[in-house]
């Protein structure tokens, strides 16, 4: 006990020596000469921190508050003789108070709040000279007298002597009031409101500038005025009354009483305020600002709006407790409803991009604000729709693929990292829609279904572009978002393709997907195929190549279900894609095609020409790729195509079939000798020699490869020569293809058939003979080795078993030389053995007095190798 005595005797002696301090600094300050301004601040600085002593010795701290207060208000009323300098002065003594006003401890607001009403108090006394009441000049009717003191001053003009209204920086000072106007402490709240009061009653007596007192209805204002001070009558007389109707009352006032300009300010330095540390003050702060925003925001700018979302959404990073942090989400929520909405939307995404990039959001105390923010939105009756359009319209608006603006193949820098991050924010918001909107968010989707899904589609594109650059988490993101969306809307098949192979990165593999996606909503959802195809279509003309991919792969699904589309959207979509056969992505040029020919039975009379040149320019293009769809989608065209489509391109298919059947790629070769032999049922009537023609040129290929290495090839050559032997209408060539080693995969079988086809072709097309050698010595250099051997046998067969050798002897000793140089060279044992075979068959035909007795030896060593 004497130890804690002493301590307080001690702290009584520094107390009060502070306050001798104090009186000695208060008169240091009023006297002539008198301070300079920074010897003023200096003791500004060193004196404020009094404000934080505790309460007791109640009789000691009070009379050093006191004295602290006076300091100030001497400080004040010497900081100069025009109004704005004292304006200055005053709002730098406010600013350096405001610390203690919104302290946590009682006491210090209290001390803090009692020395602002003073400083206004004297404030107001020095204005009060020049204006009335009614803010007008010194000479009007009703003026006041003016002070002795400022006699002086009534010739100046009154800039000199008044500060303007916008000095005051009235809206910055009231939103930091307000709080201490829903104070816990009834003292704080009675002296508070007298501030706001006194505030506006200075205001009011201020002239001020031209260009910004358009917006200030004196009536009203002095009205609001009016009713604020009954209100602070009402509050010194009876302690009784309900504080939340004295504070509505209060903000209402306050809502009018600011101008426009002011009303921004206070938005803007709003973060403080809301983020009170009495909750019952933040509360109060967050009812202000959103009443402030419910009647006054449609006189924000989009400057404006966005500033105070900005304002808004800091508050959210401060506040924690969870009702307070849905309180500001409801003021964001009110300004989108009441302003743009589509700025505050786009604040709330810039920011929750830029705190992915510099936060992690999974451990943020309290959460992650802006999931929060989202999730208000997506449960907002009005906003909930807005909030999906305005995410969706990003998704499609942001490219992510920075070379892809150059439409080119193999363009892989990223663009700039805020549109990537603001994109991922964007899916996230979605996500959170998706997941957390309820029946209001659930019902916004089933509205948008056709545009959310299609940007979903479109971006599944992106996201794997950005996975084949190693960059997996895009991907992963949007998957979520995807299922997200397939458990929203109940399209659980949907959801299991994406589940089961979604994170594939290779391209058919994606795309495939892509059209199990639009063939699940094709079935499910008829009526959304058209919405979609439309948005689908316009996609087509984006830059990013990925997503023109999707959208071609979707189109390419959809449009065989667009049985019920209105004509006027097939034909758009034909028109598109016919248009992107020509794209730079081989990809896009490949799936459009297969869109084409997918078109429904029933409406591809009326396309069916489009569709076949289409087929006739891709056949000749720069990738195999697109070569072999197109050549797959001429054997499915030319099964619905009439004579009369088919007749003008014909010959142009023939001659461009011919150059595939050479392809090194197996599914080439056999879908070109296919597509040739289904060309032979239109080579007939006008085209029937032209045709012919082309069928001449492509037989000796087409015997070389009846024995291909691939079956596919052997069976597609087979199909095909009986087809072509029925046009040529040869009787023995029809007999043929009915013998047993026309369809033996035995090689001896195939030799044999040569043989009697060599036959047939010297009987019946004799004239052709050389033009048959000609082209098949050019496969002499095939790639290869069987075709080889069956193109030596087939020479050697021509130039030995036809009755007519003179017009072939030119062929001999050109044959033989390259037989000879093929089997020293050759290292394949088949064409060793089929040249030795060539050159004897060819040595016994060349001499006259045997030539009508060669029988031709087989050589049974190579045949028995071979079968």
């Amino acid at each position: 006990m004497k130890v804690m005595a002493s301590l307080i005797q001690v702290l009584n002696i520094f107390t009060h020596r502070h306050s001798l301090a104090l009186s000695a600094c208060t008169t240091l300050v009023s006297i002539e000469p008198r301070l300079p301004m920074e010897t003023r601040n200096r003791v500004l600085k060193a004196t404020l921190g009094f404000f934080a002593l505790p309460n007791d010795p109640l009789d000691i701290v009070d009379p050093l508050i006191k004295n602290l207060i006076t300091l100030l208000s001497v400080i004040l009323l010497t900081s100069g003789e025009d109004g704005r300098s004292r304006s200055e002065q005053l709002l730098h003594i406010l600013r350096q108070v405001d610390i203690y006003v919104s302290s946590p401890a009682e006491h210090q607001r209290r001390r803090g709040s009692v020395a602002v009403h003073e400083m206004l108090l004297k404030f107001r006394m020095l204005c009060s000279g020049g204006f009335c009441g009614r803010g007008c000049y010194t000479n009007c009717t009703h003026g006041m007298q003016i002070d002795r003191a400022q006699r002086n001053f009534s010739n100046l003009p009154s800039v000199y002597v008044l500060p303007s209204r916008e000095l005051l920086s009235l809206g910055e000072r009231i939103i930091a009031y307000l709080p201490r106007c829903a104070d816990t402490s009834s003292e704080v709240r009675k002296v508070a409101v007298q501030v706001v009061g006194l505030y506006f009653s200075i205001s009011l007596s201020l002239p001020r500038m031209v260009a910004s007192s358009g917006d200030l209805d004196l009536e009203l204002s002095y009205n609001a005025l009016s009713s604020l001070e009954d209100v602070i009558s009402i509050l010194r007389r009876d302690e009784s009354i309900d504080q939340s109707e004295v504070f509505n009352r209060v903000i209402s006032y306050v809502c009018v009483l600011l101008t426009k300009d002011e009303l921004v300010i206070s938005l803007h330095t709003c973060t403080a305020a809301i983020s009170d540390k009495i909750k019952q003050s933040a509360d109060g702060a967050i009812q202000a600002v959103i009443e402030f925003i419910t009647k006054r925001g449609n006189e924000l700018t989009e400057i404006d709006v966005s500033r105070t979302t900005q304002s808004l959404l800091s508050a959210t990073v401060f506040v924690t407790d969870k009702h307070s942090r849905q309180e500001i989400l409801n003021a964001i929520s009110c300004l989108a409803e009441n302003t743009n909405t589509n700025i505050v939307f786009n604040e709330v995404l810039v920011t929750a991009g830029r705190d992915l990039v510099t936060k992690d959001v999974s451990r943020l105390r309290g959460g992650w604000p802006m999931q929060d923010a989202f999730i208000a939105f997506s449960q907002h009756v009005i906003l909930s729709s807005l909030f999906l359009e305005h995410a969706v319209s990003v998704l499609n608006r942001t490219p992510v693929l920075k070379g892809d603006a150059e439409r080119g193949e193999n363009s892989h820098s990223l663009d700039s990292i805020k549109d990537e991050d603001v994109l991922e924010a964007a899916v996230l918001a979605l996500t959170a829609l998706f997941r957390g909107g309820g029946k209001t968010g659930k019902k916004a989707v089933e509205q948008n279904y056709s545009s959310v899904l299609s940007a979903l589609t479109l971006q599944l594109g992106t996201c794997h572009g950005l996975a084949g650059l190693g960059q997996h988490g895009h991907l992963r993101t949007l998957l979520t978002a995807f299922q997200s969306f397939c458990d929203c809307v109940g399209d659980l098949e949907m959801g299991k393709i994406l589940a089961r192979d979604g994170e594939h990165n290779d391209k058919e593999k994606w795309i495939n997907i892509i059209q199990e996606v639009a063939c699940c909503t094709s079935i499910k959802r008829p009526k959304e195929v058209s919405p979609i195809c439309v948005i689908l279509t316009e996609a087509l003309k984006r830059q990013e190549r990925f997503q023109r991919e999707a959208a071609a792969a979707a189109l390419s699904e959809f449009i065989r279900h667009s049985d019920g589309a209105a004509a006027s959207l097939l034909e758009h979509m034909v028109e598109a894609m016919c248009l992107h056969v020509s794209d730079e992505s081989a990809t896009v040029r490949s799936l459009c095609l297969r869109g084409l020919v997918q078109i429904p039975e029933y409406h591809m009379p009326q396309y069916i020409a489009q569709v076949l040149g289409v087929i006739v320019a891709l056949l000749e293009d720069c990738n195999e790729s697109v070569q072999l769809t197109a050549v797959q989608c001429l054997l499915a065209v030319l099964k619905l195509s009439p004579k009369v489509a088919v007749e003008p391109v014909l010959i142009n298919l023939a001659v461009r079939l011919r150059n595939l059947q050479v392809s090194m790629e197996v599914k080439m070769r056999s879908n070109a000798f296919a597509a040739y032999g289904a060309l032979s049922s239109y080579g007939v009537d006008v085209q029937h020699q032209a045709f012919l023609e082309q069928v001449h040129a492509t037989l000796p290929r087409l015997i070389l490869h009846l024995y291909d290495d691939d079956l596919s090839v052997r069976q597609a050559c087979r199909a095909s020569f009986k087809q072509l032997a029925v046009m040529m209408e040869v009787d023995g060539l029809s007999a043929l293809v009915n013998k047993q080693n026309f369809n033996s995969d035995r090689r001896s079988d195939y030799e044999d058939f040569i043989r009697d086809l060599t036959r047939q072709l010297g009987q019946h097309f004799t004239s052709r003979i050389d033009t048959y050698i000609a082209s098949v010595m050019q496969a002499f250099d095939a790639p290869w080795a069987v075709i080889q051997a069956n193109a030596i046998y087939l020479v050697s067969c021509m130039l030995s078993l036809l009755e007519d050798q003179r017009s072939l002897t030119p062929y001999f000793s050109q044959v033989v030389g390259m037989l000879v140089s093929k089997l020293s060279q050759s290292t394949d044992i088949l064409v060793r053995a089929t040249c030795s075979f060539a050159l004897g068959l060819l040595l016994k035909a060349s001499s006259p007095h045997i030539w009508a007795s060669v029988q031709v030896d087989r050589f049974d060593s190579v045949r028995s190798s071979q079968d």
